[in-house]
């Protein structure tokens, strides 16, 4: 069934044995085997991007975990028209979430992420949308916003990353703040990378858009701009997205092969990737509910606000604020539990409320 969609990877660099084009079961001869297989990495033949950023990927070097786990399925072929290629994304999505393989996807744009969103739709999948990207687009008609807007919805939660204020209208900002999304600008992110990863624990679909990359560590996009995330920054943003426990797609887009002369952006997109599969195969299955070694902090206010129970992981260091329903405190179905910061803890601990709390009852309203 997948096989139609794809066309033959051509490759024909010599690797060396430690790297992962030497190892890596891919769609050459024959379309590979899915059984076993937990990722399957895939592109667009379109403009060439997915075989530009597969030349670099395959120069990496491998690992036991990647040749067991990991297939290569080629590129969808060029379509007839852009609503045929968002059909075939989507139905290939899909047919890989019903096998509980992760999809990684080199896409051309942002509009991805639309027939993304829909074929977890069609798996009736509850989802929370992450973006790292310069721009917010949820102005009407716009990607976000033809999610948000889709029936039935299944979705729970969006947050932007490395947003930049001169590329997005204060409307669509007041849109997102008023929906009770997440973001976290790029000079949040310069400041404090760490609590940038509070973003992506619980992302099941992570988008990365290249051109949040500043032009001098990612010349080969359409977009020319001085400021944005650094390299290094990319790539550790994308480690904490494959460290989520929920995440079930990660995707890159924007590469512009034809401004790309050096390959540089190439490189960096397969970068990405690795440090996406390196997050990957360091999840430990430390969501709160897997299991119980967890330092707990119970912090009371005043008698009309719920109290609020913190959730520190022995395992990985990591925070959780779990609250009660206003409405319903004894329900304990309808408690909720998301990720937060030591500082929101401190800042509990010293008789205030944090904002991470204020903004997560908002969404219970």
């Amino acid at each position: 069934m997948l096989e139609e969609y794809f066309s033959k990877i051509v490759i024909n660099d010599g690797f060396s044995s430690q790297q992962i084009g030497s190892t890596l079961d891919r769609y050459e001869n024959e379309f590979p085997r899915l059984g076993g297989k937990s990722i399957a990495l895939f592109g667009l033949a379109e403009d060439g991007i997915g075989n530009a950023v597969r030349q670099e990927f395959y120069k990496l070097m491998s690992n036991a975990q990647l040749i067991n786990e990991l297939v290569d399925l080629g590129d969808i072929s060029e379509q007839e028209s852009t609503l045929k290629t968002n059909e075939a994304i989507s139905s290939v999505i899909h047919h890989l979430l019903e096998k509980g393989i992760v999809p990684v996807f080199v896409a051309l744009n942002l509009e991805c992420g639309e027939p993304i969103y829909q074929a977890f739709q069609s798996c009736k999948k509850q989802i929370e949308f992450s973006l790292i990207s310069h721009k917010l687009p949820i102005a009407d008609y716009e990607m976000l916003n033809r999610i948000c807007t889709s029936t039935p919805n299944y979705l729970t939660n969006i947050n932007s990353l490395a947003f930049q204020a001169q590329y997005i209208s204060p409307k669509s900002l007041d849109v997102f703040e008023n929906l009770n999304f997440g973001h976290y600008r790029l000079g949040s992110i310069k400041t404090n990378k760490e609590d940038a990863e509070l973003y992506l624990r619980n992302a099941g679909i992570t988008l990365f858009d290249i051109n949040s990359v500043k032009h001098c560590d990612a010349p080969g996009k359409h977009i020319v701009q001085p400021s944005g995330l650094t390299s290094e920054e990319a790539c550790q943003l994308s480690r904490y997205a494959g460290m989520s426990e929920l995440g079930k797609c990660f995707v890159v887009s924007g590469l512009a092969p034809s401004r790309d002369q050096e390959k540089l952006t190439a490189t960096l997109c397969s970068h990405l990737i690795w440090y996406y599969l390196d997050g990957y195969f360091s999840r430990c299955s430390d969501l709160p509910g897997e299991h119980r070694d967890f330092v707990k902090y119970r912090c009371d206010f005043s008698d009309d606000q719920v109290p609020i129970l913190f959730l520190k992981s022995k395992k990985t260091e990591r925070w959780w604020m779990q609250i009660e329903h206003p409405a319903e405190p004894s329900d304990i179905n309808k408690q909720i539990t998301f990720p937060c910061s030591y500082m929101d803890y401190q800042i509990a601990a010293n008789g205030e409320t944090p904002q991470r709390y204020l903004d997560s009852l908002k969404r219970l309203a």
